[in-house]
């Protein structure tokens, strides 16, 4: 491309070079404002390439935060038991009336009652605590449960180094250590002392929506306690439960014991009283009438008594609902109903029994019912069932009323709304029993009032046998009950059983390390992200060329990042020898003049040339913003490309403050510039290291004021003098930002390279330079953007492909390297 830097402007030649110079800028523009997606993604690669190790070392700390989190954390077991709860039986000693409002469809029981009750009461169980506390301190095992925290394995090791520090004075003292409390200690704790302490340790909950199963889990510190404490609690609930049943089995036991008795007493006594009368009054018996009469009084009050006990019954039960609401929602027995749904449900309750006593003394009176008596009794069965269908639609219209008077939040809502539906129930319940004892107390006064009636003896015999077969009827009606409540009571297993106990558990729920630590590397990602991107935010480095455009600069060539050729083709050494001098590697225009490097700078030189309007360049001054931004070397490289296209080049180290040009050509700094300017212009203080054509001033030797030398009347001689003898001068000069040398000599230049080192120049750098620059009216052709690295742009690599190990000017490797251009 050296032999297109000085073709007349109407050649095809340069103006190609031209309108390819302008389409690759004016593509490159495009590109960069229509980004869309693809320079998004871009961007985002950009953004996790250049901050990489900002987000590896944020991901470190953040894994290792967790780790540390974790390993010193206690580890924890869980395990857990399941237990069925059944509560839709029916107790054997339901009353009768209870039982009948169930096959009537009532919908007052519910078949099953809701788990989230039993969770409730598990949960806020005190009585449950303290059951499992009490078996604790009997079976000697409280200090253990209390006492079961182990170490976390961060703190075995330390428990392990103070064990093996402490060994001696252990083995010396004996025995066990003073502050290890024996086991006698525990007799001093109750139950109630213990309880508070296993609350947080046991939870339960539904092991499925569809079952009737509650999980009792535990968890703690060990393995054993955790087990342990899981099965306690499943034992403690199915005793209470079992207890609980049996409790209400004991209450109705007792009392029909004590009816019993009563009973039997009453019927010897009268047993007694009728075998002294027919003594002492000869008589034998009664009359068919009288008989028929006696009995039907007989069952009467037999019924009317069993009447008054199932209300005694459930009048109990409704006393202890009534008390179990109050102590829940005081409020909620001083609401009333304004409804007459209960009147018209006893009313309906009194009609039944009527009809009943009507239906049961046809069936005594016919002895064998003819057609029109079965008939009959046929109505009056109909007439029952509609009677009690009307029943069950107003017992739910009733249960309705009573449920929308409002709920308890939460859990509370729950217990309530259950015993509002049970009073509601034992309610109608007694209204019917109620109904029942005032028809049959009537139905006990027109029998006696018939019984007055008959005279003397025979009336006393009359009531006698009344008497008698009342007793036995009631006798054997408690003696049956009694039967099936003790049978009830040693067969009650309460409502719960268990399904599977809890195992051993092998693993811990926590901590869980892989999870931790995998939580502890997605947030140091994300952290480390967050923070490379606000980094980047306030990050105005130079990083890609397109942001020298985005600043409304003129960016004049990219010059790659030469460490990886330096360590690819020149083992990363320092300097190379050639023709006798040991010249940095850095200068790749003259060791490796095929590289793709080298075509970099040929590309600066030749948009360079092609900027200018006559297409001379003059003299060229190469500056930067700051120190090592690579100005130097660029000086270098340029001029070297410049003399191997046959032009007899001066490169000038106008860098008289930290000169560098003599150690990357392997020359001796004096004499030099400062020699120069003192005589005439010397032959012998430009050195030639390369070629003819390539002529180095060093910057000689170092003066107190390096401002006034350059700015002299002398230096801008000398520049006049040395335009006579060569082609081409470039100066090296100080930054801009740090001396005013640069701006000086921009002055007596006739064109300006600036160059930005990416990864190393701001922004603001930039503009102070090119500003600062353009105050003293420096002709800059535009930016160079040095060591540019494809690593630190994603995007740049199909643009600037050519800088890679398999560009396209690879094939020139195989000429020699001093070839001439």
């Amino acid at each position: 491309m050296a032999h297109l830097q000085r073709r007349d402007p109407d050649q095809n030649g340069q103006g190609d070079i031209v309108r390819s110079w302008e389409g690759g800028t004016r593509g490159a523009s495009g590109a960069s404002g229509g980004k869309g997606i693809k320079g998004q993604i871009e961007e985002l690669l950009d953004l996790l390439r250049r901050r990489k190790w900002l987000i590896t070392l944020v991901c470190l700390a953040t894994v290792a935060g967790a780790a540390l989190y974790t390993y010193t954390q206690v580890p924890v077991y869980r395990t857990s038991s399941l237990v069925l709860v059944e509560k839709g039986q029916q107790s054997s000693t339901e009353s009768g009336i209870g039982a009948q409002a169930r096959a009537q469809g009532s919908g007052l029981l519910p078949s099953s009652s809701s788990l989230r009750n039993e969770l409730m009461f598990l949960r806020n169980s005190q009585a449950l605590r303290e059951r499992v506390a009490k078996r604790l301190l009997e079976e000697g095992e409280a200090r253990r449960v209390l006492a079961s925290r182990e170490s976390s394995p961060f703190g075995m090791l330390v428990d392990r180094a103070w064990a093996w520090a402490g060994q001696g004075a252990s083995e010396s003292g004996g025995g066990a250590p003073a502050d290890e409390p024996s086991r006698a200690d525990t007799t001093q704790w109750s139950p109630s002392d213990i309880a508070p302490a296993l609350a947080g340790r046991v939870r339960f909950g539904r092991a499925g929506a569809e079952t009737n199963a509650i999980q009792i889990i535990a968890q703690d510190e060990t393995p054993a306690v955790a087990r342990r404490l899981a099965n306690l609690f499943t034992e403690a609930y199915i005793d209470l439960t079992q207890e609980s049943s049996r409790e209400r089995v004991k209450a109705s036991r007792t009392f029909l014991e004590q009816r019993s008795q009563e009973l039997e007493q009453e019927l010897e006594t009268i047993e007694q009283r009728i075998q002294r009368f027919q003594r002492s009054e000869d008589a034998v018996s009664l009359d068919q009438r009288q008989g028929s009469l006696t009995s039907r009084i007989a069952n009467t009050e037999s019924s009317l008594e069993q009447a008054r006990i199932e209300l005694r019954m459930e009048q109990s039960s409704l006393e202890s609902l009534q008390e179990e609401l109050q102590s829940i929602d005081p409020g909620q027995l001083s609401d009333r109903l304004a409804s007459t749904v209960d009147q018209e449900i006893a009313s309906l309750q009194s009609e039944i029994a009527n009809l009943e006593l009507s239906k049961q003394q046809l069936e005594l009176q016919s002895g064998t019912p003819s057609a029109a008596d079965s008939a009959q009794i046929s109505q009056i069965d109909r007439r029952i069932q509609k009677l009690r269908a009307r029943i069950s639609r107003l017992s739910d219209q009733y249960v309705d009323e009573v449920m929308g008077g409002g709920l308890s939040p939460e859990q509370g809502a729950q217990r309530v709304d259950e015993l509002k539906r049970r009073i509601a129930e034992k309610k109608i319940q007694i209204t019917g029993l109620e109904a029942r004892i005032d028809v049959l107390s009537e139905r006990l006064s027109e029998y006696e009032q018939e019984l007055d009636a008959i005279p003397g003896k025979s009336m006393t015999l009359a009531q006698l046998r009344r008497d008698q077969k009342y007793a036995e009827q009631m006798y054997g009606f408690v003696t049956k009950q009694l039967q099936q409540v003790r049978v009830q009571e040693k067969s009650e297993l309460g409502y719960a059983t268990q399904i599977s106990e809890a195992g051993m558990p092998g693993v811990p729920v926590r901590p869980r390390p892989r999870r931790n630590l995998i939580y502890g590397l997605l947030l140091g990602l994300l952290g480390g992200g967050g923070l490379a991107l606000l980094r980047d935010q306030m990050d105005n480095r130079l990083y890609k060329p397109d942001q020298i455009r985005d600043l409304g600069y003129h960016g004049i060539g990219v010059i790659p990042n030469l460490t990886p050729l330096i360590e690819d083709q020149m083992g990363g050494q320092a300097t190379v020898d050639k023709d006798g001098h040991q010249l940095e590697t850095g200068l790749i225009a003259a060791l490796k003049p095929y590289s793709a490097a080298t075509e970099a700078y040929r590309k600066v030189w030749t948009n360079l040339q092609l900027g200018r309007p006559d297409g001379e360049s003059g003299t060229v001054l190469v500056t930067s913003p700051g120190s090592g931004d690579g100005k130097s070397l660029t000086a270098a490289n340029l001029a070297a490309i410049v003399a191997q296209a046959g032009h007899a080049t001066l490169l000038v180290d106008g860098d008289l403050r930290r000169p560098r040009l003599h150690e990357i050509f392997d020359v001796s700094r004096a004499p030099g510039l400062t020699e120069t300017l003192q005589n005439d212009l010397e032959e012998h203080a430009m050195k030639r290291p390369l070629a003819d054509n390539l002529c180095v001033l060093p910057a000689g030797t170092e003066v107190e004021n390096p401002g006034k030398v350059l700015g002299s009347a002398r230096f801008r001689e000398f520049l006049g003098e040395a335009e006579q003898y060569f082609d081409h001068i470039i100066v090296d000069s100080s930054p801009v930002l740090a001396t005013a040398d640069g701006a000086m000599l921009s002055d007596l230049c006739d064109t300006t390279l600036c160059v930005a080192r990416a990864g190393t120049t701001t922004e603001d750098e930039l503009n102070d330079t090119l500003e600062v620059l353009g105050e003293v009216g420096a002709d800059v052709a535009g930016v160079v953007f040095n060591g540019f690295d494809l690593s630190m742009a994603y995007g740049y690599k199909y643009r600037y492909r050519h800088y890679g190990p398999y560009g396209p000017y690879d094939q020139y490797r195989s000429l020699p390297e001093d070839a001439s251009a």
